[in-house]
């Protein structure tokens, strides 16, 4: 047998649900390769394949047993391992710990420069591959992430959990059965195909992806995006029609199918009166179909669904999917039809009979604080207060209609349409359609101003809210969407293309005013305000990257002395990022470490610098230098443009890097005499306070 044999892995499952099977193939394809590169296996290129119904791996060749390999084993140093030339009782119980003889070590220098330890080389017999897999895959498996897991009984009894019930696993390196079982299921050769055209059968160890092929099983998920893609762009060129981009979409779809089959079908032309959203989301959202438009980019009542059979009569398919858009678009077209009938002015009270979340009132309370937030902070917020607080007031009054409460997807949307057949203005209306974006954390921002006064003020006061109840998200659970919450209200106040100038200390303070004021459920607590703001800059720090900075930088930004709205600390961030890689950066940022450390042991600084007490020549040069700095860096941040002053300014401090290192070399900071050594300190503690002006560079 060649020392190479394919190696090939195959769990099979129930239906797993869309955008879960990636992940957990991708988690199951690093267990298994750090599995093996732990046990010095090495083997080719391993192969994702991934399917509603079977996460696969397979490589090529890989070794079939580990080969034999030295190990080092360090034991205690000498002079605890031996007494008078005689080895002790802990030298004994090593070796006897080790299964080695003392006559198996020598005594060998470590490198660490503490002298010599005892030390023997033995060899590992390799181990069959197949073997150490077998060993370690059912907690590999028990280990792969999932939103939720199973436990069932069909017969056997079960102890293990599962994303979905496991109906077959294939598990070979070769000619080998890899001999382990999992839920319940024993690995064997036989696979299964395509559920409908598909057979069972041995799996070609060699080449599964072309055996599930001839089994209607496209597994390589990439390559079944390509297609659906391919499939769906020809059917919307046969038809005349321009496809809906959508990669959200194509991406479920992916997950959903196993034997793709794009089929175009048309919904009746009477619902193209119906705001164009309504049949995209119903299309999208509860058929997973995908829209188009015309010739002249008007919706068309062509649309497109993925099949998951090769189906010889793809017109009833067609039909099917007809059936169920058209029913459904006739029930939105009753209710857009009977909706506006009642303005959304006139459908404010009903908010007092929707529950926010038990403990917290009524949504009717939470839009109250939400125009009493955007009212009391119009300028602030960049918005009308006037045309601010009217969007406020009506932003969830579409909650109350037919149209949302069958399609919920709609909320906001249908609340900017309803606000302009009412008669309010545009700026209204589309601060009403907005305000929920952005629903995720790579999503657009709205244009709106309006939309992001009301979007900072929902998200604030759910936080709060939620906090107070003490909802807090868990590392595996946020049943709220909390942390969603917060990094749209990040999003929105780091954005610097249109500038909220408000802190993000000042955001909490005023919405949890609202919530103190209006006392009709709670009252919000400044350990509540002060958990919520570090909730915030948690998130902060993880979503750095995306912002466009480090997180080191976003770090000492938000650790100024000074109090600036968070795009403003955005925009220092985005300076520091290329400052502390810098040679300068990392000069100034060891000295600041340096002299935070010593502050924080010290205690009774003066307020004040006594220069008649200099006696080294590095803390006149020293002081000279940040009094000459203290006042360009003044004029520096100053500017009128807050991002042009930053550069100015940190350049500013780069300029005290020389004085720094030559206070350091020259002087000693803890002298002896207790005046000397407080006046020293004191000058330390106004060069960190200039510092800490922009940002704290100890944290870079």
């Amino acid at each position: 047998m060649s020392n190479l044999q394919p190696l090939l892995l195959e769990i099979g499952t129930e239906e797993i649900p869309a955008g879960v099977a990636p992940r957990m193939g991708a988690a199951l394809k690093e267990a298994v390769e750090k599995l093996l590169a732990s046990a010095s296996v090495a083997p080719e290129s391993m192969r994702l394949g991934v399917s509603p119904r079977r996460l696969l791996l397979h490589a090529p060749g890989c070794p079939v047993m580990q080969a034999d390999r030295e190990e080092t084993i360090w034991g205690p140093p000498e002079r605890v391992a031996f007494a008078d030339g005689k080895p002790t009782g802990a030298a004994h119980g090593f070796a006897k710990k080790t299964g080695l003889s003392l006559e198996d070590f020598e005594l060998a220098d470590k490198g660490d420069g503490k002298g010599n330890y005892m030390k023997a080389v033995r060899t590992l017999k390799g181990r069959p591959v197949a073997d150490i897999i077998a060993e370690a895959m059912p907690g590999i498996l028990r280990k792969l992430p999932s939103p939720k897991q199973m436990q069932w009984q069909d017969g056997e009894s079960r102890s293990d959990a599962f994303i979905r019930p496991i109906r077959w696993m294939v598990a070979r390196l070769g000619d080998t059965t890899i001999d382990f079982s999992f839920a319940g299921v024993k690995t064997g050769l036989e696979s299964r195909g395509h559920r409908v055209h598909g057979s069972s059968g041995e799996m070609d160890v060699n080449d599964p992806f072309a055996w599930l092929e001839v089994q209607y099983v496209r597994a390589d998920r990439e390559a079944r995006k390509a297609l659906i893609a391919e499939q769906l762009a020809a059917a919307a060129a046969h038809e005349g029609v321009t496809l809906g981009a959508d990669e959200a979409l194509l991406e479920e779809v992916t997950d959903l199918v196993e034997w793709p089959q794009a089929i175009a079908a048309r919904y009746n032309e009477d619902f193209l009166r119906l705001p164009e959203e309504v049949s995209r989301i119903e299309l999208k959202h509860h058929q997973r179909c995908f829209s188009s438009c015309d010739a002249d980019g008007k919706v068309s009542p062509v649309f497109f669904t993925v099949a998951n059979i090769e189906s010889k009569n793809p017109s009833a398919v067609a039909h099917g999917n007809e059936r169920v858009v058209n029913a459904r678009l006739a029930d939105a077209a009753f209710y857009f039809d009977r909706d506006p009938k009642e303005s959304l002015d006139d459908r404010i009270e009903k908010l007092s009979e929707i529950v926010f979340q038990d403990g917290l009132g009524m949504v009717g309370d939470q839009v109250r604080r939400m125009r009493a937030f955007v009212l009391d902070n119009a300028r602030e917020l960049g918005v009308d207060a006037n045309d601010a607080q009217r969007a406020a007031l009506l932003c969830k009054s579409d909650l109350t209609t037919g149209l949302v409460g069958e399609f919920p997807e709609l909320q906001g949307y249908m609340g900017g349409i309803y606000a302009r057949m009412d008669g309010e203005n545009d700026a209204v209306a589309d601060g009403i359609a907005l305000h929920y974006a952005p629903a995720g954390a790579e999503d657009d921002l709205p244009a709106n101003r309006i939309a992001r006064a009301i979007g900072i003020s929902e998200r604030t006061d759910k936080l709060l809210g939620y906090f107070h109840m003490g909802r807090i998200p868990t590392a595996s659970a946020d049943p709220f969407g909390l942390r969603r919450a917060a990094i749209g209200l990040i999003r929105l106040l780091a954005d610097t293309t249109q500038p909220i100038d408000m802190t993000l200390k000042k955001v909490i303070d005023e919405a949890a005013k609202q919530w103190n004021q209006q006392r009709v459920t709670i009252a919000i607590s400044d350990e509540t305000k002060a958990k919520v703001y570090g909730f915030v800059i948690e998130r902060l720090l993880g979503l750095s990257e995306l912002l466009g900075f480090s997180k080191t930088a976003i770090d000492a930004a938000v650790n100024s002395s000074e109090t600036r709205p968070l795009y403003r600390e955005a925009l220092i961030a985005r300076h520091l990022t290329g400052f502390e890689s810098s040679e300068e950066g990392q000069a100034i940022a060891a000295a600041n470490k340096r002299i935070a450390n010593i502050l924080r042991k010290s205690d009774n600084i003066p307020d004040a610098v006594d220069i008649g007490l200099f006696s080294e020549a590095a803390e006149t040069a020293l002081y000279d230098a940040l009094i000459s700095a203290e006042v360009d860096f003044q004029t520096a941040i100053s500017g009128a443009d807050f991002d042009s002053s930053i550069a100015p300014a940190l350049s500013v401090l780069a300029r005290l890097r020389a004085p720094v290192d030559s206070f350091f070399d020259d002087v000693m900071v803890m002298a002896e005499d207790e005046t000397v050594r407080g006046n020293r300190l004191a000058l330390l503690a106004r060069l960190r306070a200039l510092f800490l002006n922009l940002a704290d560079v100890s944290r870079l």
